[in-house]
């Protein structure tokens, strides 16, 4: 017998068997699933009897309803779908597993030619958050820098193997 297991820690275990052609979910005790909680509607949502198995609709609930994370205003039920009527979580348990539906067809063709442009869009943008590197002119002071310091250093060099070299022994 297909039924509704909750998730939600507030509700944990509690189990809802499904049985008969429409149940009505929500926060008022005169529904035939009542979950007393504020993020419920009082009327939020029907189960309705679909060949074996059921489909939920949403009653235009202020916290709407999903399926496995997804808004919907009406879906037919598979085994281990998690519904969510406003905070509350449950899992869609059956006997009957529905067929898998099929991929949909692509809409639209990719060409894979080698004549498509291999450079940047025209309207490319850096959407980088990160500003722009150094310029090369930063870059030519830090080699003139680097050579001057070389130069520094081979004189210093220099004039100590003079010192040496003009010492009498």
């Amino acid at each position: 017998m297909p039924r509704l297991i909750v998730q939600s820690q507030e509700f944990a275990g509690k189990v809802f068997e499904l049985s008969g052609p429409t149940l009505s979910i929500g926060r008022l005790p005169d529904n035939a699933l009542h979950i007393d909680h504020n993020s419920v509607s009082g009327h939020h949502a029907e189960i309705l009897l679909d060949d074996k198995d059921y489909k939920v609709k949403d009653l235009d609930s202020t916290n709407g309803t999903r399926v496995n994370g997804e808004r919907i205003a009406e879906q037919k039920l598979r085994r281990n779908d998690i519904v969510r009527f406003g905070n509350i979580e449950l899992l869609y348990d059956s006997e009957f597993a529905a067929p898998a539906q099929a991929l949909p067809e692509p809409s639209a063709r990719v060409s894979l030619s080698s004549s498509a442009s291999q450079g940047r869009p025209a309207s490319f943008t850096n959407s980088s958050p990160f500003p722009k590197g150094q310029t090369s002119g930063s870059k030519k002071w830090l080699f003139a820098l680097l050579a001057l310091a070389l130069v520094a250093v081979g004189g210093v060099g220099y004039y100590v193997f003079a010192l040496f070299l003009s010492t009498p022994a």
